[in-house]
């Protein structure tokens, strides 16, 4: 009777015939033969599974060699990192455009020598209006041009440049969280002299009618008493050099563009400057609430006119309302003893208006 085969394919030694001595613990150890499975091998035991080729299934698995120390295993790629390590690259080169994408917008949005930054849709607008120099017009990403068409438009024709640049940028660049989506780099207001001031009205049909601000420091207040002062017809504003908050992009936004239609005069002292109006010919109406005279009884709405407003807190100076031709207060029925520096302004500047009636047409 034949000798039945093993597992592995060997004929079983014939009775009596010396064989190699096993080494010690090869029984369910890791022999030479075995690599790894007990009794691989010996009889009775299971040897690699074959497949239909005649080859073990270990040696088709692991692209043709036999997990028997015939050399390293390698595991061939799958195809979800074969894309992985293909778009390696082109991440790095995605990220290496948006970094310099960002570089340029950080550029574009740093205004140069001799320019400034102003912010939101209508100062920019009436900047355009104005025929102040604009350099570019940069709009956030995401901005609907359907809403800043009239802008748009305006730019096209003047032949300004629009840039189109990320939303962090323009949020990172702007002074106030209300800039819209919308920059501009323009050449900034330039203050007149007072004589020059004093001379605009001379060619109009009406009186001189002009706004001093005494020490108002806060922008958002000087912006909201210049657009008081623009909406009421007023020929320009005086502000001194010194205590006064800047001509800044805030204060800009905060008059709606109406600083880049109104003539702003800087001065290095506000009670000369109110000698030299006088001696001009305007009446000095200052604004205190320590005065006796009303706002509503006021009669001199037909002659020229400069109203003064104090700043916040501290009110009129005091060489200030010792330099004023009349001091005049608003009648307060409430509890409260007095308004916003730029709400009292507001209101004489509408209340010489109501008493001129309406503005003559442009």
């Amino acid at each position: 009777m034949a000798p039945r085969p093993l597992g592995d394919g060997r004929r079983a030694r014939k009775p009596g015939r010396p064989g190699r001595p096993r080494p010690a613990g090869a029984s369910g150890g890791r022999g030479p033969e075995g690599a790894g499975r007990s009794g691989a091998g010996e009889p009775g035991g299971r040897g690699p599974r074959r497949e239909e080729g005649g080859r073990p299934r270990d040696a088709a698995r692991h692209g043709g060699r036999a997990a028997d120390g015939g050399g390293a295993a390698q595991r061939p790629h799958a195809p979800a990192e074969k894309r992985r390590s293909g778009a390696g690259s082109g991440r790095a080169a995605k990220q290496a455009r948006r970094r310099g994408q960002l570089d340029a917008a950080r550029v574009a949005v740093r205004p140069g020598p001799g320019r400034v930054l102003i912010e939101g849709r209508r100062p920019v607008l009436e900047a355009l209006r104005a025929g102040r120099p604009v350099d570019r017009i940069l709009l956030a990403s995401g901005v609907g041009r359907a809403a800043v068409a009239d802008l748009l438009d305006l730019a096209r024709r003047r032949g300004v440049q629009v840039e189109t640049v990320p939303r962090t940028v323009v949020d990172a660049e702007a002074s106030t969280g209300t800039h819209q989506g919308i920059l501009a780099v323009v050449a900034p207001i330039e203050p007149i002299d007072l004589l020059e001031l004093l001379a605009l009205p001379l060619a109009g049909r009406e009186p001189p009618f002009f706004l001093a601000m005494d020490g108002i420091e806060d922008p958002h207040n000087l912006g909201a008493l210049a657009r008081s002062a623009e909406g009421a017809g007023c020929h320009g504003v005086i502000v001194p050099r010194h205590r006064s908050a800047p001509l800044s992009a805030v204060a800009i936004k905060s008059s709606a563009g109406a600083l880049q239609h109104l003539p702003v005069a800087e001065v290095p002292n506000l009670p000369r400057a109110i000698e030299r109006l006088r001696d001009s010919g305007v009446w000095c109406i200052g604004l205190t609430g320590e005065a006796e005279a009303s706002l509503f009884e006021l009669e001199l709405a037909d002659e020229p006119v400069c109203v003064i407003v104090g700043g916040e807190g501290a009110g009129l100076h005091r060489l200030v309302r010792e330099t004023c031709d009349v001091l005049v207060r608003i009648p307060m029925a409430g509890r409260v003893e007095s308004l916003n520096a730029s709400v009292a302004g507001a209101l004489a500047l509408f209340e010489v208006r109501r008493r001129r009636g309406l503005p003559p047409p442009p």
